[in-house]
């Protein structure tokens, strides 16, 4: 763009690599890293990663003038990450969702972000889940979606904290395993936990942090459930002794729930179960396997959430690990669906919506190793010195 085209840049001189009369701006970050780009419009889709794949026509419905950085220096973490730059999803006008919702190349004025569990990386990259503009993907979701109200009109997408928990015996899922797993209530204001710009769920901040008024109950909570004091320092463990270490609960304020989902049950991710008197509140489960990091150069797990804000806190990228999270600007909720965030390359229906598919035949996903080859292997037959034994039965 040109300098009397800005939109929320500055007109540059030319000079430092920047093209002359152009709109400029910067980003500098907490933790070091920063950027500088200059502002320009190109037509954009999200599409396979096959750059030839940009002349199908089938992606042209969904092609819109976007407005974008482009960078010309950058330093700290966007030099080593395997990502480019950075996009924000923020609900304000000039994020691609609402661009393409105000273009009208989507239906709704949503998106959602599935991430899998995955211990894996590579610097080539991984498939660690799926993105969905203008509705979402439920084909891999394991739970009914629970909604949380989304209290802030524009800007982060901001969730109420009602109560954390925390249940002693571990579990994947908002639905307890056994009786056995309990979860006991962490006694805290739930007024200051919600203070300053209040409990945000951003996917750009790796771990989760809460209010600092928090640690001391939960602290008191976790010794009495686990016998050991809770810090963020690494330990070294068995996969074993991670599963069962507690299952950390977020109870959300719910926004328009049906008690009544699951049929005479109460539906997986609602409170009514541990709260009676909320029952139409969101549960967000954030199981070790969640909030401990590996490192496989270390073999350590170190605990990832924090208790320093001193105003609100981050519902970070850790916690949203395993479920289908729907960002829902228009009705001003957030959903969150228990997930495997299995990426299916075949493309949802025309009539898909916030919650998913209205019709769709079975297709094969991309298939996932449970089990190890080994392990599957029926060596039943086989003889000691190794060969097949003879068998009439059919193989």
């Amino acid at each position: 763009l040109s300098c009397t085209q800005c939109v929320a840049a500055q007109c540059a001189k030319p000079s430092g690599g920047f093209p002359g009369g152009s709109c400029v701006f910067s980003q500098v970050y907490t933790e070091g890293s920063s950027w500088y780009a200059y502002e320009s419009v190109d037509r954009v889709f999200v599409g396979p990663k096959d750059a030839a794949s940009a002349a199908d026509p089938r992606h042209d419905p969904y092609k819109a003038d976007f407005l974008f950085g482009c960078q010309t220096k950058e330093s700290g973490l966007f030099v080593t990450q395997l990502a480019d730059g950075i996009m924000g999803m923020s609900a304000h006008p000039s994020t691609l969702p609402r661009v393409m919702f105000d273009q009208g190349r989507v239906r709704r004025n949503m998106f959602s972000m599935c991430f899998r569990r995955e211990l894996r990386v590579s610097k080539m990259g991984i498939v660690a889940g799926h993105l969905s503009l203008g509705g979402s993907d439920s084909r891999a979701d394991t739970s009914p979606v629970v909604y949380a109200r989304n209290v802030a009109g524009g800007g982060w997408y901001t969730v109420f904290v009602k109560r954390i928990y925390v249940r002693e015996g571990g579990g994947q899922s908002a639905a307890a395993d056994g009786d056995d797993q309990v979860a006991r209530n962490v006694d805290v204001d739930f007024s200051e936990m919600n203070t300053g710009k209040g409990v945000i769920v951003d996917s750009g901040t790796t771990d989760t942090y809460l209010h600092k008024s928090i640690a001391a109950p939960f602290e008191a909570v976790w010794k009495k459930v686990t016998g050991n004091k809770y810090s963020n320092a690494p330990v070294k463990m068995t996969e074993e002794e991670l599963l069962k270490l507690p299952t950390v609960l977020i109870q959300l304020e719910g926004a328009g729930n049906d008690v009544n989902l699951q049929g005479d049950g109460i539906a997986v991710g609602l409170a009514g179960l541990i709260d009676p008197a909320n029952p139409a509140d969101a549960i967000l489960a954030v199981p070790a396997t969640n909030y401990m990091e590996y490192s496989p150069s270390k073999d350590t797990y170190t605990p990832r959430i924090y208790f320093t804000e001193t105003a609100g806190g981050v519902i970070g990228a850790n916690a949203m690990q395993g479920h289908n999270v729907i960002f829902d600007w228009e009705r001003g909720r957030v959903g969150f669906a228990e997930s495997t965030c299995e990426y299916l390359d075949e493309n949802p229906g025309p009539d898909d919506g916030e919650d998913g598919p209205a019709s769709a035949d079975c297709r094969l996903g991309t298939p996932s190793l449970s089990v190890s080859c080994s392990d599957s292997a029926d060596l039943s037959r086989c003889d000691a010195g190794g060969s097949a034994a003879a068998s009439t039965e059919p193989l």
